[in-house]
């Protein structure tokens, strides 16, 4: 099945002019990287595999050449559920020399997701490890076949224990010849469909072409001023487009090292910067904050590091500190699967602009801040965060509403995060749309009240949801994690130290529920409609004798 991609004729024009989009494929890049540093190290795996870019691109062309002589052609849609490994971007590269469209899925994924997202594709090709965290993934997909039509060959990566029930992919590597000449591939052509980790509800496939990648990671390259030096670690999962765009795509694009990690452990990762004198890092604030605690216990030589860069939330203040007092510069990245990543800081930026923004707009981008009507709102007032620019996506595969809702005719993506924007255009991220509570016509921002719980000194990990009440419409329900499990935490605690900080009496949290961890989903993030749908759970389960209302007041 062929998607086709509609294109703003002005804005395409005018990305090209600009030299922002252009001919040229992710492929035409990779091959250009291959011949000016063949015998480089291009990518390293915490299971001792290492690649020079011309042993990559060896094994890569032989898959290709499999890859076609099944059937594959330019558009089709190749699935592979890999961790963080090589082998991942063999696949990738083998994709973009066939003209296969990736379509990288997450490790977590069970059979749910995995029939929903296959099928939404439409992949002809499934990838997945024989053997990883004690199961055998490649074996879900097996009893599923009869609710996969599109699906025609499935591959067991033999990484970590031999083929039994498949193709093995190092055979197939073995068995066929490389590719001799790749196919040629325009820079409109969609590249990649990545699914969004469904924070609130089934994922969506983002469909990327060439250009919009390109444009994306060379524009973070260049801010960061990323160069064939570095060497980059990832952390997170590469189905997401951390990994993905950043861990893997941009790293061949400049010629530097990619390193991966398959499951994210402290000790884990600090070995694979301290050995790969990693430069820099990238992801969310949990993997930063996790090194920082065990670099506490056993320091590490992390002196090759130039920075981390955190997304995905607030920089908490105690993981800011903990950067400063070991000399590691903390970046703010802001961005989104839909526009990756569209706001970064300055490596010369002041140190509270690096905490406390989320930077200012890409080469490339605009971006802006709407209120309700999506009417352009004045420097710092709280709205909407839309951005545009050639990084931005074009549309969500197989959903044409949902496109609609988010890209508006002229390019602009609206992100559903509230921010405000100072006078020199640096925004700040403020919250999700819908995680304001709305208590008897008071808007609360849920990331306002939960930066302040995650300073009182028994909590470790907090996040606030709506709950619901008759009399207000809704009221803040905070699910924390205590630092010392088991010990109370009574609300007249929170509601003390809620006083203290000077807070507005309608934003204080009007009930604790102490959790031993929070769900999230494997970029961080985490899944508040999961916490939504508890709150609901637990008021329709209690006989109360006194209403909502008299229970939780503190006025």
């Amino acid at each position: 099945m062929s998607v086709t991609i509609t294109f703003n004729a002005e804005r395409r024009e005018a990305y090209r002019r600009q030299g922002f989009w252009g001919d040229a494929s992710l492929g035409d890049y990779w091959h250009q990287t291959l011949r000016a540093m063949p015998d480089k190290v291009a990518v390293v795996d915490n299971h001792g595999a290492s690649y020079t870019y011309a042993a990559l691109d060896h094994a890569a062309s032989c898959l290709a050449t499999w890859l076609l002589n099944n059937g594959i052609q330019p558009g089709d849609r190749v699935a592979f559920q890999l961790p963080g490994w090589c082998e991942f971007t063999v696949i990738y590269l083998a994709c973009l020399k066939t003209g296969a469209v990736s379509v990288p899925l997450l490790p977590a994924w069970r059979e749910a997701e995995l029939v929903w997202v296959l099928n939404k594709c439409q992949a002809k090709i499934f990838f997945a490890p024989t053997l990883f965290k004690q199961s055998r993934p490649v074996d879900l997909i097996l009893p599923l076949q009869n609710q996969l039509p599109g699906l025609q060959r499935i591959v067991g990566v033999d990484k970590l224990a031999p083929a039994t029930t498949t193709l093995s992919f190092h055979q197939l590597l073995q068995d066929n010849a490389p590719l001799a000449a790749p196919r040629q591939v325009h820079g409109d052509a969609l590249a990649a469909v990545l699914f969004t980790s469904g924070t609130e509800g089934m994922p969506k496939g983002v469909m990327l072409t060439h250009n919009n990648i390109l444009a994306s990671e060379r524009a973070y390259c260049a801010r960061l001023n990323l160069t064939w030096q570095d060497v980059f670690m990832m952390p997170a999962p590469l189905g997401h487009a951390t990994g993905f765009l950043h861990g893997v795509t941009a790293p061949f694009l400049i010629g530097a090292r990619s390193v991966l990690l398959d499951i994210f452990t402290p000790s884990a990762c600090l070995t694979m910067l301290e050995q790969q004198r990693c430069t820099c890092m990238l992801g969310a604030t949990p993997f930063v904050y996790d090194i920082l605690c065990a670099i506490e216990k056993q320091p590490a030589d992390l002196s090759s590091l130039r920075f981390f860069l955190c997304g995905g939330t607030t920089i908490p203040k105690k993981v800011a500190q903990g950067c400063q007092q070991l000399g590691i510069a903390l970046l703010s990245i802001y961005g989104s699967t839909e526009s990756s990543p569209h706001a970064l800081v300055n490596l010369d930026d002041t140190p509270s602009r690096m905490m406390n923004t989320d930077g200012y707009a890409a080469a490339g981008v605009e971006i802006k801040v709407v209120d309700e009507s999506r009417k352009t709102l004045p420097r710092g007032m709280e709205g909407e965060e839309a951005s545009r620019g050639p990084n931005v996506f074009m549309g969500y595969l197989g959903e044409p509403e949902l496109t609609a809702r988010a890209l508006d005719k002229e390019g602009w993506y609206y992100s559903g995060d509230l921010c405000r924007m100072d006078d020199a255009g640096y925004i700040s991220i403020t919250g999700r749309k819908k995680d304001i509570i709305v208590r008897g016509g008071e808007n609360i921002s849920s990331r306002e009240v939960e930066d302040v719980l995650l300073q009182h000194p028994a909590i470790e990990d907090a996040c606030v949801v709506a709950m619901p009440d008759e009399r207000l419409g809704e009221r803040s329900c905070a699910y924390v994690v205590l630092k010392v499990p088991g010990q109370p935490l009574p609300l007249a605690d929170v509601v003390a130290f809620f006083s203290r900080k000077r807070m507005a009496k309608y934003k204080y949290p009007e009930r604790i529920v102490i959790v031993d961890k929070l769900p999230r989903t494997s970029s961080g993030k985490i899944k508040k409609f999961l916490l939504r749908q508890d709150i609901i759970r637990r008021m329709s389960n209690e006989n109360e004798c006194s209403s909502p209302a008299r229970r939780y007041s503190h006025s």
